[in-house]
């Protein structure tokens, strides 16, 4: 299943850059402003490239992805989107119960999302990020142990990490507590969502590579948002 939506998620993302000009593509993303989409692209196919080494050395980390932009600078983007397409049946060889595909997937699938907001694409497909959302909800307890027992609710949906009473309840939505997760909110969005609880705690643990310092906003295509949670209402 992993692989299916890591290999349905770059086909989307070739489908949405391959008509790009070159200036969109120098474009900063708001998402990693380090990065161009261009150099977005270098990542992901660095990535992919990556994944024939046994131990995955240094997944996920700065240098990791440092290497992937660095070593592709003057690639073309034809080149950029043949490497990862040769490249990603090597993640057949991983078992659907490797922990690797909570980086490799999720990677995938906030990259695209960090690309579609970038150049005005509608936004990711929510049955992708449900579909992946089992890795997180895995970690979820351990990440979120800090804060004591904790009741997410998302999109009306309550799961609880931890035993007994909640020490902190947090309501937000799926895809914002699924950016929140890899760094793409703030300290003050994540906060925004603590219903009950120390807010400062949970918006330190949450996040995997620490919040941004800037609020994002992703807009949803206006049917999307109509049919979130709280949009009619006017509450978050």
């Amino acid at each position: 299943m992993y692989y299916q939506l890591y290999v349905e998620s770059a086909r989307r993302v070739e489908e949405l850059v391959t008509p790009l000009d070159d200036a969109t593509l120098d474009t900063r993303t708001p998402a990693c402003p380090e990065w161009t989409v261009r150099e977005m692209l270098a990542h992901l196919a660095g990535g992919a490239a990556s994944f024939g080494t046994p131990s995955y050395v240094g997944l996920g980390t700065d240098p990791w992805a440092a290497e992937h932009v660095e070593s592709r600078r003057g690639a073309s983007l034809a080149d950029l989107l043949t490497e990862r397409r040769v490249c990603t049946p090597k993640l057949e060889q991983l078992a659907p119960e490797d922990r690797r595909w909570l980086q490799v997937v999720h990677d995938a699938l906030h990259h695209e999302s960090d690309i579609r907001a970038t150049i005005g694409a509608p936004r990711l497909p929510m049955d992708a990020v449900v579909a992946a959302f089992p890795l997180i909800d895995a970690v979820a307890p351990y990440k979120l142990a800090p804060v004591g027992t904790v009741t997410v609710e998302l999109d009306g949906h309550a799961s609880t990490y931890g035993e007994g009473e909640p020490d902190a309840v947090v309501r937000t939505s799926l895809f914002e507590f699924w950016r929140g997760v890899f760094g793409r909110r703030s300290d003050a969005q994540m906060r925004s969502w603590v219903v009950s609880g120390d807010a400062a705690a949970f918006a330190r643990a949450l996040p995997a590579f620490g919040p941004r310092t800037t609020d994002l906003v992703e807009h949803a295509s206006e049917a999307e948002a109509m049919a979130e949670p709280g949009v009619r209402s006017g509450t978050p």
